[in-house]
């Protein structure tokens, strides 16, 4: 079977604040959400949305996400050849096996998509032949348009999966459901969240160092002063051009300096 893989990765993510959500590592083995459907996709992998550093993406089209993702679809769609296309969005969790028994029943259709719990189609998990949805898409170029309500034109075939193995994430009531099911610490998971709304890399901010830092101000010099110190320190961190460590040590050997350590 000829196809190739359109994932939608623009969108506003408005109803969590307009955080970057396709990288909230919420995927499998702790991958972000966008690099676990990109892992989980035939074919040539083309992304529609800003670049960011994810694995195994093949292309990169444009799509701010203010027009709706069937817009970002017919951006993708005119760098796909293949008869098939499988359709995804990059905000969701995506398990595991779910594409190939979405492949396999659009065989000889007009294509096949999963059915939500509420019996409706999903359309940002499907496979439809590339000609037919050219076709749709072309009048409008997608803007503003329901990718539900056009591929409901067509005969799509229905394809039951499991709860969970199609799951978007559009609220943080969403967030931290999935948190807990992926056995995520909801302690990291703040951090990771904190990190994409201020554009830091979770990974880089030394945990136990800062913690121990603040519970030593906090206990020699007053509760309140611990965040204040931590705050102090991240200003310092992006000013002055040297490394967490550095500034921590220099905060410590402040602490002894003052009198007040243990």
């Amino acid at each position: 079977m000829s196809i190739d893989s359109i994932v939608v990765a623009g969108g506003q993510a408005s109803r969590i604040g307009g955080i970057d959500k396709v990288m909230l590592p919420l995927g499998a083995d702790g991958l972000s959400l966008l690099q676990n459907v990109v892992a989980q996709c035939p074919g040539r992998v083309i992304v529609a949305g800003p670049q960011r550093n994810v694995a195994g993406v093949d292309l990169w089209v444009a799509d701010d996400g203010t027009a709706g993702p069937a817009a970002g679809i017919w951006n993708g769609l005119a760098s796909v050849t293949t008869e098939y296309v499988f359709i995804s969005a990059g905000d969701q969790v995506l398990q595991r096996g779910t594409p190939e028994k979405i492949c396999e029943a659009a065989q000889g259709n007009d294509g096949a998509w999963a059915i939500r719990s509420d019996g409706s189609g999903q359309p940002l998990c499907a496979v439809v032949r590339t000609d037919l949805l050219r076709n749709l898409l072309a009048p409008t170029q997608g803007i503003n348009q329901s990718p539900l309500k056009l591929m409901s034109t067509l005969n799509m075939q229905p394809v039951k999966v499991n709860e969970g193995d199609v799951d978007d994430v559009d609220t943080w009531d969403d967030v931290r459901r999935i948190a807990k099911e992926a056995g995520v610490s909801m302690s990291q998971a703040w951090l990771d969240v904190v990190g994409a709304v201020l554009g830091v890399d979770a990974a880089d901010v030394p945990v136990d160092d800062l913690l121990d830092l603040t519970r030593d101000v906090a206990h020699n010099v007053e509760r309140k002063y611990a965040p204040l110190t931590t705050y102090m320190l991240g200003v310092a961190a992006g000013q002055s051009g040297k490394s967490v460590d550095e500034l921590i040590a220099a905060v410590q050997i402040a602490l002894n300096e003052f009198g007040v350590s243990e």
